[in-house]
């Protein structure tokens, strides 16, 4: 059980990172596309500012970012994401796995003990129970005393 929830935990993490990457993703693109049709609207920034037209403080914003932020989150930041998504996910499909290991180990051994009981119940007689093979001892060395040294 402890396996199971451990599985389910960490796959919540992960589909929540999922969730919250591309909900910044949509929040954060669709800020840099309203700057971008804020200036591509207002025209050419020369001339604008020749006319005397303020140009959009959103697209300054996005210029100043753009070396300090947004080049390390698309080369260091989206790649560091992924790995550990993947990690957790990977992580919640072991622990999945070995649960469903350990519930199908105790699915069969309580098969194996209804079956016992049955037979026992239906026969009168118990079954003997199968013990493992004791392991052959070797015998100890001995050294033959017509070694010369």
């Amino acid at each position: 059980m402890k396996n199971k929830i451990l599985s389910f935990v960490l796959g919540l993490v992960g589909a929540i990172l999922v969730i919250a990457s591309l909900y910044f993703a949509i929040s954060y693109f669709s800020y840099i596309g309203k700057a971008i049709i804020d200036f591509l609207a207002a025209n050419n920034v020369e001339n604008l500012t020749s006319c005397g037209i303020v140009i959009p403080s959103a697209f300054m914003d996005i210029r100043d970012m753009f070396p300090a932020t947004i080049l390390p989150m698309l080369y260091l930041g989206i790649p560091l994401l992924l790995v550990a998504i993947s990690a957790l996910m990977f992580g919640s499909g072991y622990f999945y796995g070995k649960h469903s290991m350990e519930s199908e180990a105790e699915a069969r051994r309580e098969r194996e003990e209804h079956i016992q009981r049955e037979v026992e119940k239906r026969t009168g007689v118990k079954p003997p129970v199968a013990q493992p093979p004791k392991p052959q001892e070797k015998p100890a060395y001995k050294p033959s005393s017509q070694q010369k040294k």
